[in-house]
């Protein structure tokens, strides 16, 4: 007859299935702000047919920063359809939301992949690595360093607990005094508790294996100590003195046993009283007063598949009750691990409640009648997407250790040491918002602190003189900070921490102030070249005369006329004759779209007004020779 242990994995923790948390992924809600009444000339513009990467952009971006992300996917799209562009890889980012808001997730996948790969940013990382993360959940991601605790095998090693410098973990690697001690059952090894020595700056020293004082020849498990260090509660098979008891059905469970330090010696190994060979009672922990004991427990009555309980234990060692601590903490699933920190805190594992995936650890502080009603996940990077349990202090300042069976580890199961980082550096963000065709700085303007997944920080208005801070800012962050007024075009900038200081945050009207004289190019901050010696208008100068156009049809009694330029280099006749050639092929190709030739009139200039010192003596590059090779649209009558 083969006997059925009841073994100390952590997918199964007692004799029953571990159920499997599923998750759905938030998605990211944007708040919405008023964007630019002067996009229907853009939209006009892109309906003609007409392709261009800023003018996509720029589509995309309107209802983006609007929260439509429906309608900016549609700009998107075509964004990312154009051939051999070199885009800015935020606009990864802001695809990949886009696409799921039409619940396109396969394909916002593959450009989050694709923006990681570009930046390897840490939004990328995080999605790529851990896509069953909660937004929430990461809050304190860099809160906390998590690194190996130096005592791993390649077995399981985990559920460790302190006695003074000194952590007793559990792990079933090869004994070294012992070799043969294998359950025939698993295959495996049986579980020990073990020993390992922790300098003064919690670094492993070495680690001693304990054959002769406790460990038998069945599973031993986690533990805890009272206050004084001389009692020990830990986790055995239903096995003492010798003796193995099992269930109804031949299984072997949990129980909690209690041993008492005698010269140096673990002796008096006492099964509790409220064992029982039905169920299993298992992962002891104390209060920091060491009057109450608490455990994990399938006992019936439960919740779920295991429940957290409490007991009394009495001035003359004898315990009172078990009680469940309710279901404000229980559920239908498993809740173990439990333990205790010095400020009364409860620290447990759950799978039953809303985590990163497998056991998450969760923490629940006491109300005024120090009862555990509340609790919330600690996050990452304690939690991970596997199993996360086994939660401890140690007597080292704001270190901590966990068990998980994390990516990464050197085992099954692996014990980290888990470090609390130091108060990052803070300080001020400080810029100005003004007019980007004046100069002039904008009062009253809304601006929007945002973190780098445009999760909402701080808002502000700019002050009389244009000016805003945002204090107590994470100086090695990046943000972004988005600029928004009812008269102005919104605008979104990003920021380095606090290096991007004093800068100039220009914003373009929305609606432009016109007189005669004025140049309809620079209101509209736009640029139309012409190749060298040649007139005919390039493809990049359509979309922009495509703008001038829907200006000239919106406002039919403006008239405009059209002054074209050259550069430098030929002779001066030769350019002047360029020029004019440029001006009327300029001219004709407005009316060939529709705007009366009455309302446009055009000269050529030459090289008369050259905007750069590009004179034939004066050695210049490309891109300053291609400056003077420009058309101007100057408003003759309105």
């Amino acid at each position: 007859m083969k006997l059925i242990v009841s073994i100390l994995s952590l997918v199964c923790v007692f004799s029953v299935s571990a159920q499997e948390v599923k998750e759905k992924i938030a998605e990211k809600k944007y708040e919405g702000y008023s964007y630019i009444d002067a996009i229907a000339i853009y939209e006009k513009v892109a309906e003609k047919g007409h392709v261009s990467v800023e003018l996509f952009q720029k589509l995309g971006d309107s209802y983006y920063f609007n929260g439509m992300l429906d309608k900016s996917k549609v700009w998107y799209d075509k964004l990312f359809q154009i051939e051999n562009q070199s885009l800015n890889p935020e606009y990864y980012f802001r695809y990949s939301q886009s696409l799921k808001a039409v619940k396109s997730y396969k394909e916002a996948d593959k450009i989050m992949e694709k923006f990681y790969a570009l930046t390897n940013d840490y939004r990328g990382e995080l999605y790529v690595k851990n896509k069953l993360y909660l937004v929430d959940l990461n809050n304190s991601l860099d809160k906390y360093t998590i690194t190996d605790a130096g005592i791993n095998s390649e077995f399981s090693d985990y559920g460790g607990n302190f006695k003074d410098t000194k952590m007793y973990f559990v792990s079933n690697r090869i004994p070294e005094k012992n070799n043969k001690k294998i359950d025939k059952w698993t295959n495996q090894n049986f579980s020990n508790i073990y020993r390992a020595e922790f300098s003064d700056s919690a670094k492993a020293v070495y680690i001693d294996e304990i054959v002769d004082e406790f460990n038998t020849k069945y599973h031993e498990s986690s533990l805890v100590f009272s206050k004084d260090g001389k009692t020990m509660y830990f986790t055995r098979n239903n096995f003492n003195n010798g003796k193995v008891a099992m269930d109804k059905d031949k299984v072997i469970k949990l129980k909690l046993f209690s041993a008492t330090l005698e010269n140096g010696k673990w002796n008096k190994i006492v099964a509790l009283p409220f064992n029982n060979n039905e169920y299993n009672v298992a992962h002891p922990a104390l209060s920091p007063d060491g009057k109450t004991l608490y455990f994990a427990s399938d006992m019936p009555g439960g919740f779920g598949n295991s429940d957290l309980y409490k007991v009394t234990i009495n001035e003359d060692g004898t315990y009172g009750n078990p009680e469940n601590l309710g279901d404000k903490i229980n559920t239908k699933a498993r809740e173990t691990f439990p333990f205790v920190a010095s400020d009364g805190t409860l620290y447990f594992s759950s799978d039953g409640l809303i985590g990163m995936g497998g056991l998450d650890v969760f923490k629940s502080i006491p109300d005024e009648n120090g009862n555990y009603s509340s609790f919330h996940n600690v996050g990452a990077p304690i939690n991970s997407e596997r199993d996360d349990f086994g939660f401890i202090e140690s007597p080292f300042k704001n270190i901590y250790f966990i068990s998980s069976n994390r990516e990464g580890g050197k085992g099954y199961d692996d014990i980290y040491k888990i470090k609390l980082n130091d108060e990052p550096k803070k300080g001020t963000i400080i810029n100005t918002v003004v007019d980007e065709i004046s100069k002039e700085p904008i009062a009253n303007s809304k601006i929007t602190l945002l973190d780098a997944n445009q999760n909402k920080i701080a808002e502000t208005l700019t002050d009389s003189k244009g000016n805003f801070i945002f204090n107590d800012v994470r100086a090695d962050r990046e943000y972004y900070i988005l600029v928004a007024d009812d008269s102005y075009l919104t605008k979104q900038y990003r920021v380095k921490g606090t290096e991007d200081n004093n800068k100039m945050f220009e914003i373009a009207p929305k609606i432009i102030q016109t007189k005669p004289g004025d140049d309809l190019v620079k209101l509209l901050n736009i640029t139309i070249y012409f190749d060298l010696d040649k007139y005919f208008i390039r493809p990049d100068a359509e979309v922009e005369l495509a703008k001038i156009i829907e200006i000239l049809k919106m406002y039919p009694n403006l008239k405009i006329d059209i002054r074209s330029h050259t550069d430098s280099r030929q002779s001066e006749a030769y350019n002047l004759r360029l020029s004019t050639f440029r001006a009327n092929a300029t001219r004709d190709y407005l009316i060939n779209k529709g705007i009366a030739k009455e309302r446009l009139t055009c000269k050529g200039y030459g090289e008369s007004q050259l905007i750069n010192n590009c004179t034939n003596e004066v050695p210049c590059t490309r891109e300053q020779h291609q400056q003077n090779r420009r058309s101007e649209f100057i408003i003759s009558d309105m």
